[in-house]
């Protein structure tokens, strides 16, 4: 559905990002306005049911069980007074719905629409009819004079989350430290070992239930972090493991002499190889497809709640860790200085950033000598200038202070 949108999706979501604000989003259709209707999707729901708003599953059928909930829209410099309209019609298994009234007359087919929380009410931003830049940075602009009162204050860190902290600015305050590992996982397995934390090749969190990730400074504003890793649901694939990927999507090296594929997928756009991703919100599963002479093929599946619970067991708590660097190789020396942290995770982002394209997938796949086929993975990343829209309310540290 965000793929109608008429504006760009990721740079609506990091400028709410960027100004503490949490939201979720819908693209109206023309039937949809046309009929006063519109699929509260699985993101929106997942969205309002987070923010205890409404929770569309313990809601019966029929116009006896619908929920109003006063609204406000702002578009094109306006603010209007509206009803929200929650509920699942008699027909159709009671797929959920949701309406605005008069949004008719203030949004056109494929507008993004920001839905915002606002106390008791919720706050509808037609972001394609608004200059948002001004609107979620002036904070003289009626946005803010909506929202501001609500805005939560940045919480303290839990007593776990502080004494790793500390740890941290002690590391820092050794300044540069020797690599005690070459290559790329050399700026985390050095962290975790002045930490005093065992090599974790498990999926839980590294500290008392605290995830850590280290990067280098150089990569961070631009380089990719894995958030998790996860197989595809091979009972629901066409495709029924990495051999088989390998077979059908890999392509020959000449110079290796093997079968590869070594390739990141989006849903915004179809690499290289024919691969892009697809959310299906209807089904509540990802596909990887592959598209080709007009034809698209589903070839592996995952289950939208196992990614959500991966995510969950994974980022429950996280600090990002960024390290200035000299040297390479085995020469290599490591200052932490600056730290992120998050909570709260949010899964009602997590498809929306899939369609977005800010989260994609990679394949890193080769054949070895006996024909069989070696993965590492299935990587699931984000830009680590986009880890905020992840998570609510992130927390910055420099280490040195």
């Amino acid at each position: 559905m965000l793929n109608l949108s008429n504006i760009d999706v990721a740079e609506t979501l990091r400028a709410f990002s960027d100004a503490g604000v949490d939201c979720t989003f819908l693209v109206p259709t023309q039937t949809g306005l046309e009929k006063s209707i519109l699929d509260a999707t699985e993101t929106v729901r997942a969205w309002l049911n987070e923010n205890g708003v409404h929770n569309y599953s313990a809601q019966g059928q029929g116009q006896d069980n619908k929920v109003q909930i006063d609204s406000l829209i702002i578009s094109g410099g306006q603010v209007v007074e509206a009803t929200a309209s929650l509920y699942r019609p008699e027909t159709k298994s009671g797929d959920p719905r949701i309406w605005f009234g008069r949004l008719g007359q203030y949004a056109d087919p494929s507008d993004l629409l920001a839905i915002c929380k606002v106390g008791r009410k919720l706050l509808v931003v037609n972001c394609s009819k608004n200059d948002l830049r001004r609107l979620l940075t002036d904070h003289s602009s009626v946005f803010w004079r909506i929202v501001s009162a609500e805005m939560p204050a940045n919480a303290d860190l839990n007593p776990d989350a502080a004494e790793l902290l500390s740890m941290l600015k002690q590391i820092a305050a050794k300044g540069y430290v020797p690599s005690m590992r070459s290559g790329d996982t050399g700026v985390g397995f050095t962290l975790e070992t002045l930490l005093g934390i065992k090599c974790n090749s498990r999926k839980s969190p590294d500290y008392k239930g605290i995830e850590l990730k280290a990067g280098r400074a150089s990569s961070h504003a631009s380089g990719r972090t894995s958030i998790f890793s996860q197989v595809p649901n091979w009972s629901l694939s066409r495709l029924k493991g990495s051999r088989d990927i390998l077979r059908e999507r890999g392509r020959f090296d000449e110079v290796k002499k093997r079968q590869q594929l070594n390739h990141s997928m989006s849903a915004t756009k179809v690499n290289s190889y024919g691969l892009s991703l697809h959310v299906d919100n209807a089904n509540e599963v990802l596909h990887q497809i592959y598209v080709a002479d007009g034809f698209t093929t589903v070839d592996v599946t995952w289950r939208m709640e196992t990614l959500f619970e991966r995510l969950l067991e994974k980022h429950t708590q996280t600090f990002w860790i960024k390290a200035d660097t000299l040297g390479k190789g085995v020469d290599e020396q490591f200052h932490y200085n600056q730290a992120r942290y998050t909570s709260g995770v949010s899964p009602s982002k997590f498809p929306m950033l899939l369609e977005a394209g800010i989260i994609t997938l990679d394949y890193i796949m080769k054949e070895l000598p006996n024909g069989s086929a070696k993965d590492q993975g299935y990587p699931f990343k984000i830009k680590q200038a986009d880890l905020p829209l992840l998570f609510k309310s992130p927390q910055s540290f420099d280490l040195l202070s």
